[in-house]
């Protein structure tokens, strides 16, 4: 006895249906910067956006296909006026629009 299934399948009846794909962080962090033109960017608050233990991985993904977004870094020491605190360095980011 042969018993054909109630329903067919989608994968075998050769049907293009398009699959909605899940945001990633890497995509996530390319429309923050999109949104943001030429402002830099602190580091921590791309840590908040695109995950904060490979948040600099993703930084750099954005600069290889399909991307290729041009994302620039400094580094800057920020003093304490008041001596009463270390001071501490700010790792910024920037997309600049090409």
């Amino acid at each position: 006895m042969n018993q054909q299934p109630s329903q067919p399948s989608l994968l075998s009846s050769g049907s293009a249906i398009p699959l909605r794909q899940k945001p990633t962080l890497t995509g996530t962090l390319a429309a923050y910067f999109r949104a943001r033109e030429g402002e830099w960017i602190d580091g921590m608050e791309l840590a908040r956006v695109a995950g904060s233990y490979a948040w600099r991985s993703r930084c750099s993904d954005l600069r290889r296909a399909p991307y290729l977004m041009r994302i620039e870094n400094r580094v800057r020491l920020v003093r304490d006026p008041l001596g009463r605190m270390h001071d501490r360095k700010v790792s910024e980011y920037r997309w600049v629009k090409e």
